[in-house]
């Protein structure tokens, strides 16, 4: 699972499951507590928070639609 979340709202989502990738590209519609609404096309997905960004041994963590993340240092071409 690959998710990016860029300081002016926008997302980047690919999840791979049983053969199948899902990918959502849109900014965030509004967060409703630790979750977050996607806007894509005409649709909205929700991303479902268990676990909020928090550091472990200086590792930032956050478990997303029960798959846990790690903060990966930002590519150049996504930095301002």
């Amino acid at each position: 699972m690959y998710l990016l979340i860029l300081q002016d709202g926008s997302v980047k989502y690919q999840r791979i499951r049983k053969g199948t990738t899902t990918k959502i590209t849109g900014p965030i519609k509004e967060f409703l507590g630790n979750n977050f609404l996607v806007e894509f096309a005409f649709f909205t997905t929700t991303f479902e928070v268990s676990r909020p960004p928090h550091a472990v041994d200086g590792t930032w963590l956050m478990t997303v639609d029960g798959v846990t993340l790690k903060k990966k240092q930002q590519p150049d071409k996504y930095k301002k």
